[in-house]
């Protein structure tokens, strides 16, 4: 990892951005609460209060997942994922809980439960005004097509990559080069923002990438540029 570099960066030609927890904040469907709810409607009790041992669970099997899968785009870990929430919070039957985990994966491929974090439309205005691209980088399946087209994003995106593809999840080079390869800009030339340490900075860095660090809730302490929120990174980019 490159020694710490402190803000602001140069102003690059491009900026790339995670979607989820970036861009976009998923709603409390996705929270210990929504998964209370989901769980009744197939009988399970969940108990709100082993979410963070829930949390954790989850955090372990895509840990797991990764140390036995790689790099590659993997779309078991979504269900996986909700699978070890449900079962961090009291779980039930195996066969129940798979359904409950397939019913909350198909709400996260809907625009409708999210909503665009109030800092992002200024941020891309800012961006776009200072005649800087953007691209989104993002692991999933969802189509960020979609994403854009209901967010009315599509005038300040120019280029869009997902994990489904390039068959590469972050923090795999790979994902990073193809939305610089279809922007046309280098990596000395551009700078990742993202709120996941691993996937976002660390992996960004590793591929020579510079990264900026979206620390929404101040619980991350890291030697690498962070920000509160996306109000700061005109700033942090020398705007």
């Amino acid at each position: 990892m490159p020694a710490t570099v402190e803000l602001p960066l140069p102003t690059p030609r491009a900026a790339l951005f995670d979607v989820d927890y970036t861009l976009l904040r998923p709603n409390e469907m996705f929270r210990a609460e929504g998964y209370q709810t989901m769980g009744a409607k197939f009988g399970l009790a969940l108990d709100v209060e082993r979410w963070n041992e829930a949390e954790k669970a989850a955090y372990a099997v895509v840990k797991a997942r990764r140390a036995e899968l790689g790099p590659a785009h993997d779309d078991g870990v979504y269900e996986a994922i909700a699978g070890a929430v449900i079962t961090g919070m009291g779980g039930g039957p195996a066969d129940v809980v798979q359904r409950c985990a397939e019913a909350v994966i198909r709400e996260w491929t809907r625009c409708e439960n999210f909503t665009l974090y109030d800092d992002v439309k200024p941020c891309l205005e800012r961006l776009r005004a200072a005649g800087i691209g953007i691209g989104l980088v993002s692991n999933t399946n969802r189509d960020l097509g979609e994403v854009l087209e209901h967010f009315y994003l599509d005038a300040f995106i120019d280029a869009t990559v997902t994990s489904l593809d390039v068959g590469f999840f972050k923090p795999a080079p790979q994902i990073y080069l193809a939305v610089l390869d279809r922007m046309d800009v280098s990596i000395a030339d551009a700078v990742m923002i993202g709120d996941s340490y691993e996937d976002d900075v660390a992996g960004a860095m590793r591929c020579g990438l510079a990264a900026i660090m979206l620390d929404r809730d101040g619980r991350r302490e890291l030697p690498v540029p962070t920000i509160r929120s996306l109000a700061e990174l005109p700033a942090a980019l020398s705007l």
